[in-house]
């Protein structure tokens, strides 16, 4: 009886520690989620109209992380450390999926990052401009 309940705390311990862990949600997750807008452009292309768009929106694109195909670019805005954005890229086949995800520090008892929302507003500018470029 005594080691079922160790053996349950010990593959629970896990999962309750990362549950509260500080760090950014993990790509993983994201990418688990579906994808904001497609397209059939390259994902170079994406990845340099979102650092534009980020730019021109006060951001400051400190990291751009290649995995394989998948790309993801970092940003906070300006001199503020405590708001981040990263947007994802991957291909799938001929079609690139894009995702985003907006993080905030939390400052309280956890000391780490906690997700909040998606960035719709940074998403918009990266659709419009893709779109535009892809009707001329």
């Amino acid at each position: 009886m005594i080691r079922s309940h160790i053996s349950l705390a010990v593959a629970v311990l896990p999962v309750a520690v990362a549950g509260c862990a500080p760090g950014y949600t993990r790509a993983e997750v994201v990418y688990a989620e579906p994808a904001q807008y497609e397209y059939v452009v390259p994902a170079d292309r994406v990845v340099i109209v979102t650092r534009e768009v980020l730019v021109q929106r006060g951001y400051v694109v400190y990291r751009v992380e290649t995995h394989g195909p998948d790309r993801i670019v970092w940003a906070h805005r300006g001199d503020d450390d405590d708001d981040i954005v990263r947007v994802f890229v991957s291909r799938n086949g001929d079609r690139v999926a894009v995702r985003s995800l907006a993080e905030r520090r939390d400052h309280g008892k956890h000391k780490g990052w906690y997700k909040n929302g998606k960035a719709d507003d940074v998403m918009t500018d990266i659709d419009g401009r893709l779109r535009e470029r892809r009707e001329h």
